[in-house]
């Protein structure tokens, strides 16, 4: 069974959403085979698909695993702003 989700972040500038994006995406690329993250900016959201073969349980722990690494970004990128 397939499962997907989009989500969006709106940030209200391009420039944040693009340092989120850069700074996840390095963990993207550890994502299981059977699953796939896109990220892109639209204006000035960040917006993330997840496509993924995996059981069920397998993929809300990749969603929720995305979810927190892009928390961390945020406090961190927008603290030190």
């Amino acid at each position: 069974m397939k499962s997907e989700i989009v989500f969006v972040r709106e940030y209200g500038d391009s420039s944040k959403a693009a340092k989120v994006m850069r700074a996840v995406s390095p963990d993207n690329q550890g994502a299981p085979d059977d699953t796939s993250i896109e990220m892109l900016i639209e204006g000035g959201s960040l917006v993330v698909k997840v496509v993924s073969t995996a059981d069920l349980p397998s993929f809300l722990r990749t969603i929720d695993d995305l979810l927190s690494c892009i928390q961390v970004a945020e406090r961190t990128l927008f603290k030190v702003e």
